[in-house]
């Protein structure tokens, strides 16, 4: 949930993953993945210290070293029903296997596979953004203040978000 210790436990986790897997860290000056920044939110009402993990493959075109691809997903979830959760199941723990934890496992399976081999284009950019479940939060931070891959540059996206919702579809 918002603002909850385990988030940044997990951050760590992707963040070491990403080391792991050849990716360079986001940020130049402090050579780290986390881009991190303060908002209110939750359930009490509170700021919280949020985070979002990120690294990158670099271009290996000059030509095209300003462009990136951004390869994402979320891995906060409902923690326990803020702030969009049934009546019923407010206050449980929401498990968030299918919704998020798909898409960060494909996305850091993405950098294990191509980190350290794949020579591109254009920047691969990896992230793991924070806050999705509130209104994404995350992705929108990413989006306005990194400075790195302006916005205007990036020439696609893939989200990845409950990939593994097969239902009886193999």
């Amino acid at each position: 949930g918002f603002g909850d210790p385990g988030l940044d436990q997990a951050a760590d986790y992707i963040s070491k993953g990403f080391r792991e897997a050849g990716l360079e860290p986001f940020s130049k000056e402090t050579a780290s993945f986390i881009q991190s920044w303060k908002e209110r939110g939750g359930e009490p009402d509170r700021e919280a210290l949020l985070k979002n993990v990120i690294g990158f493959i670099p271009a290996a075109n000059s030509e095209f070293d300003a462009e990136s691809v951004v390869i994402g997903a979320h891995y906060d979830h409902l923690g326990r029903g803020w702030p969009d959760v049934r009546s019923e199941n407010k206050g449980l723990v929401h498990y968030g296997a299918d919704d998020n934890a798909s898409g960060v496992a494909i996305l850091m399976e993405l950098a294990q596979v191509l980190g350290k081999s794949l020579k591109p284009e254009r920047n691969i950019v990896f992230a793991a953004f924070s806050e999705e479940e509130s209104g994404r939060r995350g992705s929108k931070h990413y989006i306005k203040h990194q400075k790195r891959f302006p916005a205007e540059k990036i020439i696609g996206m893939i989200n990845l978000d409950t990939v593994g919702r097969l239902e009886k579809k193999k």
